[in-house]
């Protein structure tokens, strides 16, 4: 019988020529390793936008967030619902600036998945096309691209695809080996010819990067050598010598990075290299809104701040979960007018000094009397006052007074994360107006706080302890159930390294890569979270300013007692409706002041009158029959809290 003359189905591709779910998979489980072992490695690299030395934490904090993703998607998903997985998780666990660019290629990857023919899988072609997307995302997704950096690794390796898949022959055709080789390759050079533009010894986003696509070619060769199926490939763990043997072409990227850290300056010196970011705070949080706001907030952003991303994937009613993220002067103008906002978390960024010499600023509500100051004092100078008056205390060994924080010397860089060190500090508030003078204490400031907005700013930290100021009951109450859910993940995520697994010797640049190794097991023990019996924005003011000064070996258990000093020592009542009236105001805190009190502080919130902090002081003037000077500070804080409308603290 005669064939048909008619159009002949296409050939099927070959199981090895499909990148299915197992592989990308197993792709994020190799990623979180290597993260984990170069965490530090790519920290010391770290000097664009901000040279915080946070990359690699950022990072593998981002490629956790999406392998938790999949440990929660059943064994049998496929390649598109594994890649929207883990781009979701990513998203929504996304860390700085360059885990916003990760999250952001990772959905990049999943779009292409998911418009593929076959859902199963990804064929070379549709390979070469998720690496233009990625580098097409990425670059978009920031407001002042700059090469270089990541964006120009992800567009060189893009290339490097495109170019193999074109050269490709009958005889020597594309296989996704050889164009995720082409990627890996192209990625690798990339990296080494941002050294000497003023991002370090090579940019630290861009070997981050690097190291991904290169995990993605080593899975690839490891399912093809197994065999029939991606389900027979070595499994995966987290020791050093297990990755390197299951991922030859990464551990080579990591020695270039480690011999180039070692060649190399840390934190160049001279001029900021072009698009270095400014912003003295940088704010992250998840939004839930449309494709439009979030389009919108993010061109609003532009125009307030620098390093600046809104990344997220919208549904088919264009309703999505983005995350947020830029550098900023001015936190409170970059929350969302629209859509709903959580986990907000604010940074200080740059080493400035809490203790100011600087003259008293003048009252933003005029002058009292004939005092000019208005009796308003700075947060900053209230802190030196502090630290002096305990200084000069008979009831205080003179070993006991905190220490003033020096001013550091005009253009200090940071040459390491300061919140990497040390215990760590969360000062949790619902009053926008006091997020700058918190985040200037060295604390991890979350607005709106729950347990999911705690446990983040706990694991941006670094710290293996962390003191937390809860600022109402519901705030604690969260604060108890991040305790446990840390405490919890720690449980059941700690990984051992195989018997017989060591760190091996080498030069400094080589001990510095492997040592990630060790404190990526270190962070994987779990966070202790310490939560302290504050209760109110005062109490977490005055446990703030305590804290700042702390030295990073100072011990957990000292550091609370200073923080519970501090907050005890206070007397505090919330006012509302007509007692925050600015008359009733006053006469509350003329009849709560004693002879011996030194130091009131008024909250005022979104709802009081604009005259409530100047007839307070008044108030405080009026009861002693003398001029508050050195006798009693008045500090007042616009905080903008919902509730309650005016808090007043006295000690």
């Amino acid at each position: 019988m005669a064939q048909s003359q008619g159009h002949r189905p296409a050939p099927p591709v070959p199981e090895a020529q499909v990148l299915r779910g197992a592989a990308v998979r197993r792709w994020i489980a190799l990623a979180e390793i290597v993260a984990d072992q170069t965490r530090d490695l790519v920290d010391v690299l770290n000097v664009f936008p901000v040279p915080d030395a946070d990359t690699g934490t950022n990072v593998l904090l981002t490629l956790r967030s999406a392998s938790d993703a999949l440990h929660r998607l059943g064994r049998a998903a496929d390649a598109a619902q594994v890649a929207r997985a883990a781009a979701d998780g990513a998203v929504r666990g996304a860390r700085g600036n360059s885990g916003l660019l990760v999250s952001q290629a990772l959905a990049a990857f999943a779009d292409v998945c998911a418009d593929t023919p076959d859902p199963n899988g990804l064929r070379p072609v549709e390979l070469v096309h998720a690496y233009e997307a990625m580098a097409d995302t990425t670059w978009a997704a920031v407001s002042r691209p700059v090469t270089g950096t990541l964006l120009s690794v992800a567009r060189d390796a893009a290339t490097a695809a495109r170019a193999a898949l074109e050269e490709a022959t009958a005889s020597s055709p594309a296989t996704l080996s050889a164009i995720a080789a082409a990627a890996a390759f192209g990625s690798q050079e990339s990296v080494v010819e941002t050294a000497g533009l003023g991002h370090g010894p090579v940019d630290a986003g861009g070997a981050a990067f690097m190291l991904l696509l290169t995990c993605l070619s080593d899975t690839i060769d490891a399912i093809q050598d197994a065999g029939s199926g991606a389900d027979e490939a070595p499994e995966l763990r987290q020791g050093h010598r297990d990755a390197d043997e299951h991922a030859p072409y990464t551990a080579v990227a990591r020695q270039m990075l480690a011999d180039l850290a070692e060649g190399g300056v840390p934190h160049g010196v001279g001029p900021d290299p072009l698009g270095m970011s400014t912003g003295e705070f940088e704010v992250m949080y998840l939004l839930e809104a449309t494709a439009v706001q979030a389009g919108q907030l993010r061109r609003d952003l532009e125009h307030i701040g620098d390093s600046v991303g809104v990344v997220g994937t919208p549904d088919a009613l264009g309703v999505g979960l983005y995350q947020v993220h830029v550098h900023t002067d001015t936190p409170r103008a970059v929350l969302p007018r629209v859509g709903r906002a959580r986990q907000i978390c604010i940074h200080h960024l740059h080493p400035t000094a809490l203790v100011t010499s600087t003259d008293e600023p003048p009252s933003p509500w005029g002058p009292i009397g004939s005092d000019p100051t208005g009796h308003v004092v700075s947060f900053e100078r209230l802190a030196a006052r502090r630290a002096e008056r305990k200084a000069k205390s008979v009831r205080m060994h003179p070993s006991q007074a905190s220490a003033l924080r020096p001013a550091p010397a005009e253009g200090q860089r940071l040459t390491k994360r300061s919140r990497q060190a040390g215990v760590g500090v969360i000062a949790c508030t619902r009053a926008p107006g006091l997020i700058e003078q918190l985040a200037r204490s060295d604390a991890a400031v979350v607005l709106h706080p729950d347990r999911e907005g705690i446990a983040r700013a706990a694991a941006d930290l670094g710290s293996s302890q962390v003191i937390v100021l809860p600022c109402d009951a519901a705030c604690t109450e969260a604060a108890h159930d991040a305790a446990r859910f840390l405490a919890a993940r720690s449980a059941v995520s700690t990984v051992r390294p195989p018997v017989g697994a060591s760190r091996g010797a080498g030069g400094s640049a080589r001990e510095t890569a492997q040592a990630g190794t060790q404190s990526g097991r270190q962070s994987s023990q779990g966070i202790q979270l310490l939560v302290c019996d504050t209760d109110d924005e005062a109490r977490v003011l005055a446990a703030t300013v305590a804290l700042a000064g702390r030295s990073e070996d100072a011990e957990l258990a000292d550091l609370a007692r200073r923080a519970w000093s501090s907050a005890a020592g206070l007397r505090t009542f919330a006012l509302n409706g007509a007692q925050a009236d600015a008359d009733a105001v006053a006469r509350a805190v003329a009849a709560a002041l004693r002879p011996s009190d030194e130091l009131l502080t008024v909250i005022i919130g979104r709802n009081a009158g604009r005259d409530v902090g100047a007839l307070a002081a008044s108030a405080a003037v009026g009861v002693r029959g003398q001029v508050v000077g050195e006798d009693v500070e008045v500090a007042v804080h616009a905080g903008g809290q919902e509730r309650p409308d005016v808090l007043i603290a006295i000690e």
